[in-house]
């Protein structure tokens, strides 16, 4: 018995007779659907790495130069900067050769009702960190209005996905955004006990910490360039001064 038209629906075997409904999936998801099944083709693996947010937190809130930026647009700022040295990470495979592209268009994903969506922010790399934040502000704000044209999803070349915004999750592990071999997941920010060196000497201090998993394309990438790369980020959030926000690269 069925409490909804089923119309066409094939329902699993043995399942006929289970009281059901029938929502038809809309074109948005359909869409999801099929880009999910071609990332999950692509041979991926996932590397994690521990921030300490202590000195990031800090320059946030002393800032002076206008509105606050959110902390996902440190990070976003981070992680651009970061490919700079790192410019495999901010590329497209192909068979035979690898594409690595000249300008970051740097995909963020966002929650929209309907489904997920990824818009990009153009040139992210020539931005400063309350340029991404403004940014990244509109982008969320059009999505979730549904105000997003086609061209605001094209030709991104890195992704940063940000679960933490919905929930504390421990870990964000994703699927790749194709045709890029890497992305960036930002889980929940935790207060833990972290061991701080003090002049030679250790204690153990509460700190905000952060550990994002980065996704990547193992026919384009190994672990050993992709840990670089964290590191990299790691040291810019752990160590950059507040004028180092102010100026793209």
């Amino acid at each position: 018995m069925s409490t909804a038209d089923t119309g066409a629906v094939t329902l699993p075997p043995g399942y006929e007779d289970v009281p059901h409904t029938v929502e038809r999936l809309r074109a948005r998801r359909r869409a999801i659907a099929r880009n999910l099944t071609a990332a999950a083709a692509i041979p991926s693996l996932t590397a994690d790495m521990q921030f300490d947010l202590t000195q990031l937190l800090a320059v946030r809130a002393a800032w002076d130069c206008g509105p606050k930026p959110s902390v996902l647009a440190f990070l976003a700022k981070a992680s651009v900067a970061s490919l700079d040295d790192h410019p495999d990470l901010n590329a497209t495979y192909g068979e035979r050769e690898l594409i690595r592209w000249s300008t970051v268009n740097l995909g963020v994903a966002v929650d929209a009702p309907g489904g997920l969506v990824v818009p990009v922010i153009r040139d992210a790399h020539t931005l400063t960190v309350t340029q991404i934040a403004e940014a990244i502000r509109d982008l969320a704000t059009r999505a979730r209005a549904k105000e997003l044209a086609l061209t605001d999803l094209e030709a991104g070349t890195f992704t940063l996905s940000n679960p933490g915004a919905v929930a504390p999750s421990l870990r964000a592990e994703a699927l790749l955004n194709p045709p890029q071999v890497a992305l960036l997941g930002l889980p929940g920010m935790r207060r833990i006990p972290v061991v701080v060196d003090d002049n030679g000497a250790e204690r153990i201090e509460a700190r905000s910490v952060l550990a994002p998993s980065l996704t990547f394309d193992h026919r384009a990438l190994d672990g050993g360039t992709v840990l670089r790369y964290l590191d990299s980020v790691r040291e810019k959030v752990e160590g950059w001064r507040a004028a180092d926000y102010l100026a793209a690269p």
